[in-house]
């Protein structure tokens, strides 16, 4: 699907799981409507002054700003980290990075906690990097659960058993795991407990038994299937809590009904996306504009900059990016 200019919708009225959108201009009055509709919708970045365009040889990357309240969380957020980014935000006085959206619902793919941070600051409007989500090249991971610490199996089986969460052991069959995971805690020392859950139930089990981990004084931290798996094996960590897989669906579900997934869910593998937008607070926070006339003077200043591309594995400001990325100087 190719994506045309304007991307975004307005929800307006949500009732049970039926939802009325209607175009992001809607709001405008009827010369600013006029220009938008009238508005040639070409395919190079230079033929629509209200967004940027990169066309990845898997996907088009469109840049733009987005009302903050059209923006649907679909995650849970960590409050100590909302406060730190928001903390750094104010701090820089940019936004470096574009919040990373489906075209079609509004519902934040990459960079909740951006979202809850800038609107702590107040923003009236935020950078998003706008994609078509169901492009087979975008793929959907989650994110294992690492624990550290002195634990042995029998002692997180009481904890989560106190909690009423039933447990079983069983021996999983590591070089499948990724593809048939289940939500378990395996052991470094070769043991492992399924955690009775289905459906939606998974994820309430997962923040019992997060809790559980923390009052054992565990130090729960958040790594990539692969990397989690590898850590245990190498003796690394002291255990792994796996997660189920989940489905592109059931995301744009969380979304778009307000169920959240708790925080650290999902990990969304896109081929590309941009960054370093360096847009300033100001610009986000600014009553006097409207939103046309901040995507204007903002399309225009991404296209008086330079733009580096990265390959995938790129170490960029401490972080390793498993995609490619489109720096701009």
């Amino acid at each position: 699907m190719t994506l045309e200019p304007p991307f975004c919708y307005q929800l307006l009225e949500r009732s049970g799981q039926r939802f009325a959108f209607l175009p992001w201009y809607s709001h405008l009055d009827e010369a600013e409507a006029s220009a938008v509709r009238n508005e040639p919708g070409g395919s190079t970045e230079e033929s629509n002054p209200t967004d940027f365009l990169i066309r990845h040889s898997a996907l088009d990357l469109r840049i733009c700003l987005s009302q903050s309240e059209l923006l649907l969380l679909h995650e849970e957020t960590i409050p100590d980290r909302v406060a730190e980014l928001r903390d750094s935000i104010q701090r820089d006085g940019v936004v470096k990075d574009p919040i990373i959206v489906d075209a079609d619902s509004c519902v934040v793919l990459d960079g909740m906690h951006r979202v809850v941070a800038l609107r702590e600051l107040c923003c009236l409007r935020m950078p998003v990097c706008v994609v078509d989500y169901l492009n087979p090249s975008i793929k959907v991971g989650v994110w294992y659960r690492t624990l550290t610490g002195r634990v042995t199996s029998a002692q997180f089986e009481t904890a989560l058993l106190s909690s009423g969460i039933k447990v079983e052991r069983f021996s999983p069959d590591m070089t499948t795991m990724t593809e048939n995971s289940s939500l378990a805690a395996l052991f470094a020392g070769g043991e492992s407990l399924l955690l009775e859950s289905s459906g939606t139930r998974a994820y309430e089990v997962l923040k019992i038994a997060e809790r559980c981990a923390r009052e054992l004084r565990l130090t729960v931290a958040f790594e990539t299937e692969q990397d989690a798996i590898k850590k245990l094996m190498n003796g690394m960590t002291d255990a792994i809590i796996t997660l189920p897989k989940i489905d592109k669906a059931s995301i744009r579900t969380a979304g778009l009904t307000g169920r959240l997934l708790p925080h650290k869910v999902t990990r969304h593998i896109i081929p590309a996306r941009p960054l370093m937008v360096n847009i300033p607070v100001s610009t986000l926070t600014d009553e006097t504009t409207t939103l046309r006339e901040a995507n204007e003077h903002f399309v225009a200043r991404l296209r008086t900059r330079g733009m580096i591309q990265k390959p995938a594995g790129t170490v960029i400001e401490g972080r390793r990016y498993e995609e490619e990325t489109y720096i701009f100087n």
